[in-house]
């Protein structure tokens, strides 16, 4: 009898404790049951939309003016007055050939026209009287006029020892040195401009044909160099070729910059020229699975608040392209995976990619 009460109260013992088991398990399932699901959603940060689009082609610096500058007659140079880098001024002196053969042709030139015209007067007085025929009259005449032409051309002969800056502009090269004997129109030195420089780039003819030239011409240029990458260099716009190069399946185009004061620019220099189309409309594309709804000027989607964590429902203005054009500002998260099935004010979570899937 001992015996079998002990087994009975060791039964009453175990049954409270599998109940209390029973009942901790249900409450946990059940909480877990009723606990909301936050849904995932991926997202887009809309950009800055307060720009035009700009197109980027590789460019190179050139100069507006660009001369090869030569003497027009032989001789020995005497002098070369610049050097290579040195910046020089219109009209001023940049080589001289030695004048002194030049200006014994220009005296003798000279003589024979002093000559030829006294000889001329007195023809005019002879022929006045009828003493001379009109015959030798003609003659010296035209002796006079060789002799006035042999003159000027031995005053351009002697100007011609001298080379002169065309433009404003910098010696790029200088090929000669003093005391060297050169011939006509034999280069001596180059001379391109200072202050404004071409960019010559290429503009693919499939671009081109989507605006006109006068379109083309109202565009808003500028140049970055390869050198000066964050430094923008406004430009205008200059030429365009006609035909395109069948090579490139391009058209050759160049703008005009100012060289800027605190950057040294030269011709041969790389870099960019940059296209900001002011033309294109602003706008921005969202996937088909963003839209709640869509019609042809408007349509709706969520935008999700970082701080509440919560999405909104908006609504944007669209173009005929189905574009937002409206409705949007920088930094707006909406939702572009995920939208199906979501309510005013939910709370959602981002989704982020996991590693290996």
């Amino acid at each position: 009898m001992r015996t079998h009460r002990l087994f009975r109260t060791s039964g009453l013992t175990v049954l409270p404790l599998l109940a209390a088991v029973g009942l901790s398990g249900c409450n946990q399932a059940q909480s877990e049951i009723n606990e909301p699901v936050i849904k995932p959603v991926k997202v887009v940060e809309v950009p800055e939309l307060n720009f035009s689009p700009v197109s980027s082609y590789l460019a190179q610096v050139d100069a507006t003016d660009r001369a090869q500058l030569s003497f027009q007659v032989a001789g020995q140079i005497s002098s070369i007055d610049v050097k290579m880098g040195e910046a020089v001024g219109a009209g001023e002196i940049l080589a001289t050939l030695d004048p002194t053969d030049y200006q014994v042709a220009l005296d003798a030139r000279q003589a024979e026209f002093d000559l030829a015209q006294s000889q001329l007067n007195r023809a005019e007085q002879l022929f006045a009287k009828k003493l001379i025929s009109a015959d030798a009259f003609d003659r010296n005449e035209t002796q006079f006029k060789a002799a006035q032409a042999s003159l000027e051309q031995a005053k351009a002969d002697l100007g011609y020892t001298q080379i002169i800056a065309p433009f404003d502009g910098v010696v790029s090269v200088t090929h000669q040195k003093p005391y060297e004997v050169v011939g006509a129109k034999q280069p001596i030195l180059n001379l391109i401009s200072s202050q404004d420089l071409d960019v010559t780039f290429a503009i693919p003819v499939t671009e081109v044909k989507n605006m006109t030239l006068a379109e083309l011409k109202h565009q808003h240029f500028f140049v970055t160099l390869d050198s000066h990458r964050n430094q923008r260099i406004e430009a205008s716009f200059r030429e365009i070729a006609m035909q395109p190069d069948l090579d490139t399946n391009s058209y050759a185009a160049s703008v005009k910059i100012t060289k800027p004061e605190n950057i040294n620019v030269l011709a041969g220099m790389s870099g960019k020229v940059h296209i900001q189309n002011e033309t294109t409309e602003r706008v921005f594309s969202l996937p088909v699975a963003a839209w709640i709804n869509q019609n042809e000027t408007s349509g709706k989607v969520w935008r999700f608040d970082p701080a509440t964590r919560q999405v909104h429902q908006i609504q944007l203005s669209l173009n005929e392209k189905g574009d937002v054009t409206a409705g949007l500002q920088q930094g707006d998260q909406i939702v572009v995976a995920g939208a199906a099935n979501l309510a005013e004010g939910q709370q959602v979570k981002l989704w982020t990619r996991e590693g290996g899937i």
